[in-house]
This record gives structure tokens, C-alpha cells and sequence, in this order.
């Protein structure tokens, strides 16, 4: 009886307990067909965004549309504006007002400074010096005015739909604001410019004496993800740079750029406030980090079982005419196929060698552009002729089977009989040909090439147009290295020969040389001697 009470209450606690913790347990719900990754942290700034730089994808978004005033972000644009209209030697002179007309973040230069547009820039980004963007503005433009028109105008080549600039530094305007997705849109285009990506990256640099500073000016970045300049607490390994802001009206503003495993993520934060905006960026990157995968369209496309190239080119033998960008990607959760992507095809607004632009989307999310590029492949006219003609001769062919399949059925008889009577014939030939074959001449052998019909056929001047026309069509296209190893070459026969040359006409040169093979020859006849000597002394001292 005490066995079975014990197994009774066992069971009733074991009811008990799944009735209590079943209810608490959380239920994986199943993913959809369009799932996309949460994150799971908190944003408290009024705006975020996390974009994969190489196909434009937003990753995660919070009020990207709403409009915020940048602050020192500004500076992006201002920095990709001098970059793209000005050589980094040219001369700067900073001007009274951009003294006296800018205060803030400043490196403290002086009216009739002179400093290098380089030096200007990595101030801008570096230190956010106000007066160096201001002088660079109207370096640039003439004008601090025309600047911002070139700024305003260059914002809505990129897309931006929802901003407006009044300044080239970012000091507080009510009517200079961004939306966080415009601030994405600059960002990534700058991003691809090459010195741009040098400077927002740079960590510390040095501008030398100046002709109003005898000193050296040391400049560090802001950006405490890349560079430690009050604390190491909020250092990023993956950062590759980015732009720091901040005013009483905007508050913390931030762009940042990370890099991890071939992909590179930037994000924006607008209306941010210390030190949640560095934690909230980090949590922005590891997040697009660990969900998120690039996928190679051109490498996808080939491995798809529903394309196959055999069937839509049989003829072709030589390299294509046209093929997907090998550098194109997509973006897509881990977790999801690149087969799961849709594809459009798309043939407006088509960059230069651009055939088509093939658009891919992930749910209602686009997710990366892949460019149908030419690829400068010469198309030979012989061959699409002979292409041409070997279809002109599949189709008669067909006609005359079709013709013959007619005639076979009426003829049947008489054909086998033929065949038949055919085959015989050829037995005798065969052994004919057997027994006479040793005694067979060099003019049979010669009739039964028939060279003379062939050379009377062969066409001298079509030879020479195709001749002359591969030369035209050969094109010659020569890099940096190419032209440093030909140099190389033709440099080297020339000293070959000016040293040929030289040595025939210098009777000086010839003698040395002939003193050099002496020195050589009587040396190596010493150590002949002295190694001979030394091994009798040994066999004398051995007995």
C-alpha cells in the first residue's frame, strides 16, 4: 500500500509541476517565408539605422523618415564635396569669417593661415575643426553660399528626399536638418570614395609649422569605437571609422563604419544621448554581424539547377558577350536560402556597359542589384557566318530527310536491292584496293587530294581582308606593370648592346677583363697547389 501511495503523489507532483512550468515555457514560434531577424536591445535614440554599405540594404530601422538636426555629421558630405572638386596639395587661406563666423570644436587657427586641403580635411573629420570646414567650403565654391547649394544639390543626386543644409559644419540652424536615412545615403556614397575611407579611418595625425604656428597641431579622433582619446570602454575591434556630432539641439550624433568577414555595415544615430549612443552602436553591428550573410549573385546564378547554359547556347564556343558582375552580392538572414530572393529584371536609368540590372528583393525588402556588364568580348564575323550557314545546312537537311522519309515508303524494294548490289561492289574495291595499295604512286595519291581544285578555290584577297581585319579588331591594353616590365626589357637589350658595343671598341675594357680571368685562373691553380701540399703533409705526418 505505501508503494502505491508513493507513486500516486510521485504522479500527481509530476501533473503539478508540467502545469506550472509548461504555461512559463516560451513557444518557438515557426519562422515565416519573409523572416527577418529582431534585435533584441533597446534603441533610446530618437533615430537609428544599421545599412550594409555594399548593396544598400537597411538592416534595422527606428524613424528613419523623421527629420533631426545633424550636428558634426554634417561634415561627411562637406569632407566627399572636397574630395570629389579639389586635390588634396592645393592651398587653403582661411579668411576672417571663417575665424569669426564659426565657434565650437576648433583647431585655433589664425586669419591668413595657409594650410593644404589634406591637412584642412583631416582636421574637419579628426578634431571637427569649424573653421577648417568653413575655409574649405569657400575654397571650394568661392563662397560659403555656393557651397551649401553644392551641398543641397549633391544630397538629392543620392536620393535624399527629406533634408536641407545650411552650413558646411553642422552649427545649429533650424532649418539644417537630416532624416536618418538620407544621413545613410551620403554616408555609404562616401564610403566608397578611397581618400575619404583614409581620413574618417585615420586615428592621429600631425600637421607641420604652419606660417602662423611655429609648432606642429596633433590631431586625434573623437570616435572613441576607433580611437581611445578619453577611454578605451567603448573600443570597437571591427570599426573602420565614422564621424562623431553633438549640440545642445541635436545631441549626440554618430556614423560609424564596422567591417567583419568581407561585409562591411555602417549606422547612423541621430538624437542620441551619452554613453548609450557608443553601447546602442555596438549592439547595431553585432547584431548585423551574427544574422546576416552576403551571398555572390554570379556564383548563386550558375549553381541554380533552373539555368542551364547548354540549352539557351549550343553554338557558341568563344568567351560571352555579356555575364553577371562577378563582385555583385545580396544580403539575406543566415538562415535563409539565396534561392528564397526574387528576382526582377530591370533595363532604366542603366550605368555605361550596363546591359541590365537585375533586382532582388526578400519579402517586401530589397536586398541587393546585380549588373548584367559586357564584358568586351570581339564577336568574330567569320563566325557568326559560319554559325548562319551551319543552320541554313541543318535546315536543308531536314528538308531532304523529310523528302526521303516521303520517297522511302514507294521505294523500298529497289533500294534494298541497291544496297545489297552496293555492298558487294565495295567488298571487291576493298580487296582491289588491298593488293594494289604497295604498288600505288605519289601522282595517284596527288589526284585523289585534288591540291589543284583546292588551290584554285583558295581566294588571296579574302585572306588579306581577314588578315588586315584582325589587326584592326586587335586591341592592346596596357596597365602600369605592363609598361614598367616593357621598359624593363627594352632598357636591359639596350645595355646589352651599349656594353657589346663598348667592349669591340675599348681596348681598356677588354684588358681588364682578360687581367680578371688571369687573377681567376692563377688563384684557382694556387689553391690547387695548396691543397695538394697540405694533403702530402698529412700523409707524411700519418706515417
Amino acid at each position: 500500500m505505501k508503494i502505491k501511495t508513493n507513486m500516486i503523489r510521485r504522479f500527481i507532483c509530476a501533473v503539478l509541476l508540467a502545469a506550472i512550468v509548461l504555461p512559463v515555457m516560451p513557444v518557438q514560434a515557426k519562422k515565416s517565408k519573409n523572416y527577418w531577424p529582431k534585435l533584441s536591445e533597446e534603441i533610446t535614440a530618437g533615430a537609428a539605422l544599421l545599412m550594409d554599405v555594399d548593396t544598400g540594404t537597411i538592416l534595422y530601422k527606428k524613424n528613419i523618415d523623421q527629420a533631426y538636426y545633424p550636428a558634426s555629421i554634417t561634415k561627411i558630405l562637406t569632407t566627399l564635396l572636397a574630395v570629389e572638386n579639389s586635390k588634396m596639395d592645393e592651398v587653403v587661406t582661411f579668411s576672417q569669417d571663417s575665424i569669426y563666423k564659426t565657434e565650437g570644436s576648433s583647431i585655433w587657427r589664425d586669419i591668413g593661415e595657409v594650410m593644404t586641403m589634406e591637412q584642412c580635411l583631416y582636421a574637419v573629420m579628426l578634431e571637427s575643426a569649424n573653421e577648417c570646414a568653413y575655409a574649405v567650403a569657400e575654397h571650394i565654391s568661392g563662397s560659403v553660399e555656393k557651397f551649401v547649394k553644392m551641398m543641397n544639390e549633391k544630397a538629392k543626386e543620392l536620393g535624399c528626399k527629406s533634408s536641407k543644409f545650411r552650413n558646411p559644419h553642422g552649427l545649429p540652424d533650424d532649418k539644417h536638418y537630416l532624416t536618418a536615412y538620407d544621413m545613410a545615403l551620403i554616408a555609404r556614397a562616401a564610403y566608397e570614395n578611397e581618400t575619404f575611407r583614409l581620413i574618417c579611418g585615420t586615428k592621429r595625425y600631425t600637421i607641420p609649422p604652419t606660417n602662423k604656428h611655429s609648432d606642429p597641431t596633433y590631431l586625434v579622433n573623437h570616435h572613441k569605437m576607433l580611437y581611445p582619446r578619453e577611454t578605451a570602454a567603448y573600443l570597437y575591434d571591427y570599426c573602420t571609422g565614422g564621424k562623431t556630432g553633438y549640440t545642445n539641439a541635436a545631441g549626440n550624433t554618430l556614423v560609424t563604419y564596422a567591417q567583419k568577414d568581407g561585409m562591411t555595415l555602417l549606422s547612423v544615430i541621430l538624437n542620441g544621448s551619452s554613453p548609450q549612443y557608443w553601447k546602442e552602436t555596438r549592439a547595431l553591428f553585432e547584431f548585423g554581424f551574427e544574422n546576416f550573410n552576403l551571398c555572390n549573385v554570379s556564383e548563386n546564378f550558375e549553381a541554380d539547377e533552373n539555368y542551364d547554359e547548354k540549352k539557351y547556347d549550343t553554338l557558341n564556343t568563344n568567351d560571352p558577350y555579356a555575364q553577371i558582375d562577378t563582385q555583385a552580392k545580396i544580403i539575406l538572414p543566415k538562415t535563409v536560402n539565396f534561392s528564397k530572393a526574387s528576382m526582377e529584371i530591370s533595363y532604366e536609368d542603366l550605368p555605361e556597359d550596363v546591359l541590365a540590372q537585375l533586382n532582388y528583393t526578400y519579402g517586401k525588402r530589397k536586398v541587393g542589384t546585380a549588373n548584367i556588364v559586357r564584358t568586351h568580348t570581339l564577336i568574330d564575323k567569320n563566325d557568326t557566318s559560319a554559325a548562319i550557314t551551319a543552320d541554313d545546312q541543318t535546315t536543308d537537311t531536314s528538308q531532304t530527310e523529310a523528302a526521303t522519309n516521303e520517297n522511302s515508303t514507294v521505294n523500298t524494294s529497289d533500294t534494298e536491292s541497291k544496297t545489297n548490289f552496293d555492298q558487294d561492289e565495295a567488298k571487291k574495291l576493298g580487296e582491289e584496293s588491298k593488293n594494289s595499295k604497295n604498288s600505288e604512286g605519289l601522282m595517284d595519291k596527288l589526284k585523289n587530294l585534288d591540291i589543284v581544285a583546292k588551290i584554285k578555290e583558295f581566294d588571296f584577297r579574302e585572306f588579306v581582308s581577314n588578315i588586315v581585319n584582325w589587326f584592326k579588331n586587335l586591341k592592346f591594353e596596357f596597365s602600369l606593370q605592363s609598361v614598367i616590365i616593357i621598359g624593363g626589357i627594352l632598357l636591359g637589350i639596350v645595355l646589352i648592346i651599349l656594353f657589346k658595343v663598348l667592349y669591340e671598341r675599348s681596348y681598356l675594357i677588354r684588358q681588364k677583363l682578360a687581367n680578371y680571368r688571369n687573377r681567376k685562373r692563377a688563384q684557382k691553380q694556387y689553391t690547387i697547389i695548396r691543397d695538394t701540399r697540405r694533403t702530402r703533409r698529412g700523409r707524411r705526418w700519418r706515417r
